[in-house]
C-alpha cells in the first residue's frame, strides 16, 4: 500500500467515524490493581484457568493495558515488558527472541502460540516474527512462561512458552481506529468493527496496514534496505448456541514485502557482498474451537485449524507450508482432590522448499539448500496431567506427561512433576522437574547451511587466500533438556509483590557441526600442476587469481554437544499510590557447553544471551485524561553470537505521554531508545544480514474508540 493510499484511507475512515462519537464510558482508569494482576486467570501453565499467584511456574502476564501504555508497535515490542525474555532487534523487520538463553534470529527452543495456534516454522523450528502480528488493541494478554512447557504443549516448548491470547468478539464491540506515524514509520493503521449476531453471540472484522522505514547500517555503510510493508485482514465470531456451549470461529489472511540488507555469499573476494533484496510473504489460517461444559464441573474442548504460508526469500529459499492441526482436551474434576486434564492431538505439515534466486546476481552461494524439495511430516500425541490436592488450598502436587510420536521416530515421553505450597494468602512456593525436547526441523533433517568464514580463520596457520565458507550438512536428532526450577511469590506489603525464580537446565544432544581440516575443498579446480605432497585444496593457494574460486570447509551436522545453564529472575511490582506504579526486574543467565569429539562448532552459542539484563518501568496517571510511562532497559554484552560475533551492552529509555481530548479520543507521543546513540542489539548468527543500528525514534499516535 503506497503512502498516499494510507493517508487517503485514514482521512476517509476518520471522517466517517467522527460523527458517531458519543459520550460513553472511557477505558478503565488503571485497569488492574496489583491484587487483580496477581489473581488474573491464565491457561498456559496447566491448560486450564488458574491465577498467577497459584501457578507453579515462572509466569508473567503482559496485559492489554500494559501493551497500550508501553507504546508498542509490534508484538515483539510488547515482549520486552516480560522479565527473563531476551528480545533483540536484528534489523527493521527481523528479531531474535528467546527465554533463558540460546537466542538468535533462528532461535529454536521457544514455543509461540496465538489463540492456541502454533506459529513456529517447521523449516527451522523458530518463528518468523515479521509475520506474527495482530491489532495490538485486540490482544487481551500475553502469557509468558520461562522454563519448559513440553509436558502440556509438546516439542519445542524447551526454554519457554509465549501464548498470545486475543479478546473475545464480545469485548471488541463498536468501531476502533488506531493510527500512528513517526521517524521510523510512514504510517501504521489499524481498524476494527464489532457487532452482534442477534442473541447468538458477537463478531468483529479488522484490518491492519503498516509501512515502516529502513534503519541505518553500522560501519558508515549508509541507509539499509530493510523497509517493509504488510497488510492483514481478519474476522472472528464467538457464539453461544446453548448455556453450556461456546464456539469460536476466526480467520485471517496477510501479505507483506520485506527488504533486507543481505550479505550475499559471493564466490569472489571479499566473499561477502552487501545487496538489498526483497522477500515476500503471504498466508492465512482458519480456526474453529468448541468448548462444552459437562456435569460435575467437567469440560471438553475441541480445536482445529488449517494454515498456509508462503515465503520467497532470495539467497535463502522459497518456503511453502500447509498445516492441519486437531486437538482434543477433556478436564475431569469429579474425583475428590483431583483435577485431571487428558488430551490428544494430531498435526500434519506438507512443505516445499527450493532455491530462490529472485533478484540475485550470478555466483552467489545460497545460505541453505535442501536435498529434498517436498516433505510431509506427521505428529501424534497423548497428554495426561493430574493436580492432586494433598492438603486443601495449601499443598498441590502435579504429575503429568505428554507422549509425542513423530513420523519415523520413536515415542518421546516428556514428564513433568510440580509441587505448589501456599502457606497463606500472602506467599507461594513452588518447585518443578520436567523434561523437554526439540524436534529436528527441515534444515536438521535434510538441509545444508553455508556461512562465510571470518577473515581471522586460518588453515594450517595460513590465512585464507580465497573466500572460505563453512558448509554444514547431515542429519541431527532430537535435543533434550531436563530442567529443575524453584520459585517464590510474595506480597511483601500492601501494593508490593515479589516474584523470584531460579533454575538449572541440563542439555544433551545439542546440535553441532564437526569438521575435518583435511577435508577442505577448493571449488572449482582448474587443473593447475601442484608440487608433490600438496593438499587437495592446494590450487586455491597457488597465488594465481582464478575466477570465482573459493574454499569449502565441510562439516557434519550431529548432536555432539551437551551443556548446562543456570540463572535467576527477580521481578518487583509496587503500586505506590493510585497515581504511581513501579515495576522492576533483573535477570542473571549463564551457560556452558562442551563437545564430546574432535573439532566441533556449537550451533547454539552460550554467548548469544546477556549474563545480566533488567529494566525499570514507572507509570504515572494523575487523572483520567493524562498518563505518562517511562521504561529504562539495560542489556549486557553478547560475547559470542556465533563465529565470534560480539555485541556491546546498551542502555535505552522509552517514554510515552498520552492525553484524552474526549472519552473516545486519545493522542499519544512515544520516544523509543532515547538518551542513547544508535547501537547494535543483535547480529544474525548466519552472518546473512548487515549489522544494523537501532536508533532513537519518535512516534505520534491517535486512537479513536467508541
Amino acid at each position: 500500500m503506497k503512502r498516499i493510499q494510507v493517508q487517503w484511507l485514514v482521512a476517509a475512515v476518520t471522517s466517517m467515524c467522527l460523527p458517531w462519537v458519543q459520550a460513553q464510558v472511557s477505558e478503565p482508569f488503571l485497569d488492574f490493581s496489583l491484587q487483580e494482576v496477581l489473581e488474573l486467570e491464565i491457561t498456559s501453565v496447566s491448560k486450564k484457568p488458574q491465577t498467577v499467584s497459584r501457578a507453579a511456574a515462572a509466569v508473567h502476564v503482559i496485559t492489554g493495558e500494559d501493551i497500550r501504555r508501553s507504546g508498542a508497535q509490534t508484538i515483539v515490542d510488547a515482549l520486552r515488558l516480560a522479565p527473563g525474555l531476551q528480545v533483540a532487534q536484528v534489523s527493521a523487520n527481523a528479531w531474535a527472541v528467546s527465554a533463558r538463553g540460546a537466542n538468535g534470529r533462528f532461535a529454536n527452543k521457544l514455543l509461540v502460540l496465538m489463540d492456541g495456534r502454533t506459529v513456529y516454522s517447521p523449516m527451522f523450528s523458530g518463528v518468523f516474527w515479521d509475520a506474527q502480528d495482530s491489532l495490538l488493541a485486540d490482544i487481551e494478554r500475553i502469557e509468558v512462561i520461562r522454563g519448559p512447557g513440553a509436558a502440556l504443549w509438546g516439542a519445542n516448548a524447551v526454554n519457554g512458552v509465549i501464548n498470545i491470547i486475543t479478546k473475545s468478539a464480545a469485548a471488541t464491540q463498536g468501531p476502533l481506529l488506531d493510527l500512528s506515524a513517526g521517524t521510523a514509520s510512514h504510517g501504521n493503521l489499524s481498524m476494527r468493527y464489532g457487532g452482534q449476531l442477534q442473541d447468538l453471540g458477537h463478531w468483529r472484522l479488522y484490518g491492519k496496514a503498516i509501512a515502516n522505514k529502513a534503519f541505518d547500517l553500522a560501519q558508515s555503510r549508509g541507509k539499509g534496505f530493510d523497509n517493509w510493508r504488510q497488510q492483514r485482514l481478519g474476522w472472528r465470531a464467538d457464539i453461544n448456541p446453548t448455556a453450556v456451549d461456546a464456539v469460536t470461529f476466526q480467520t485471517e489472511v496477510y501479505q507483506g514485502s520485506y527488504g533486507e540488507s543481505a550479505l550475499l555469499n559471493f564466490t569472489s573476494p571479499p566473499g561477502s557482498v552487501l545487496q538489498g533484496i526483497t522477500q515476500t510473504n503471504s498466508g492465512g489460517h482458519v480456526l474453529a474451537r468448541w468448548q462444552h461444559d459437562m456435569s460435575q464441573n467437567n469440560a471438553m474442548t475441541v480445536q482445529t485449524y488449517l494454515e498456509q504460508s508462503r515465503r520467497d526469500w532470495p539467497a535463502h529459499t522459497f518456503i511453502g507450508v500447509n498445516t492441519f492441526d486437531l486437538d482434543l482436551q477433556y478436564r475431569h474434576r469429579a474425583i475428590k482432590a483431583h483435577d485431571i486434564v487428558l488430551g490428544a492431538s494430531f498435526r500434519q505439515n506438507n512443505d516445499q522448499a527450493h532455491l530462490s534466486t529472485t533478484g540475485l546476481p550470478a555466483n552467489v552461494l545460497h545460505y541453505e539448500t535442501f536435498s529434498q524439495e517436498r516433505m510431509r511430516t506427521r505428529m501424534w500425541s497423548l497428554l495426561a496431567q493430574d493436580d492432586i490436592s494433598l492438603y486443601p488450598d495449601k499443598l498441590i502436587l502435579t504429575l503429568g506427561s505428554k507422549l509425542e510420536k513423530h513420523q519415523g521416530e520413536k515415542i518421546k515421553p516428556m514428564p513433568n512433576v510440580r509441587l505448589l505450597w501456599t502457606p497463606n494468602t500472602e506467599q507461594t512456593f513452588w518447585t518443578s522437574a520436567s523434561k523437554a525436547i526439540r524436534t529436528p526441523s527441515r534444515v536438521d533433517r535434510n538441509g545444508t547451511i553455508r556461512a562465510l568464514l571470518p577473515s581471522e580463520f586460518t588453515i594450517g596457520g595460513q590465512a585464507l587466500p580465497r573466500p572460505g565458507f563453512i558448509e554444514v550438512s547431515g542429519r541431527s536428532t532430537f535435543e533434550e533438556l531436563w530442567a529443575y526450577e524453584l520459585g517464590w511469590k510474595q506480597r511483601l506489603a500492601p501494593g508490593l509483590s515479589l516474584d523470584a525464580a531460579a533454575y538449572h537446565n541440563q542439555y544433551t544432544h545439542l546440535r553441532s557441526g564437526s569438521y575435518n581440516m583435511n577435508a577442505v575443498q577448493c571449488i572449482p579446480t582448474y587443473g593447475l600442476p601442484l608440487p608433490p605432497g600438496s593438499p587437495t585444496f592446494g590450487e586455491c593457494y597457488s597465488g594465481i587469481p582464478l575466477p570465482h574460486q573459493y574454499l569449502i570447509l565441510p562439516a557434519t551436522m550431529a548432536n555432539e554437544f551437551s551443556g548446562h545453564s543456570q540463572g535467576f529472575e527477580l521481578s518487583l511490582d509496587w503500586q505506590a499510590s493510585r497515581q504511581h506504579r513501579w515495576q522492576a526486574n533483573l535477570t542473571r543467565f549463564e551457560m556452558k557447553v562442551k563437545s564430546h569429539t574432535g573439532l566441533q562448532s556449537n550451533l547454539d552459542s552460550p554467548g548469544s544471551s546477556p549474563k545480566w539484563s533488567g529494566s525499570v518501568h514507572w507509570s504515572y496517571t494523575p487523572n483520567k485524561q493524562t498518563e505518562t510511562d517511562v521504561v529504562v532497559r539495560h542489556v549486557g554484552p553478547l560475547t559470542d553470537v556465533l563465529f565470534g560475533q560480539a555485541v556491546p551492552s546498551y542502555t535505552a529509555t522509552d517514554v510515552r505521554f498520552a492525553w484524552r481530548s474526549s472519552p473516545q479520543v486519545q493522542w499519544s507521543v512515544t520516544g523509543r531508545n532515547l538518551l542513547t546513540s544508535q547501537h547494535l542489539e543483535f547480529v544474525s548468527e548466519l552472518n546473512d544480514v548487515a549489522r544494523t543500528l537501532i536508533g532513537p525514534s519518535l512516534i505520534l499516535g491517535l486512537r479513536i474508540q467508541f
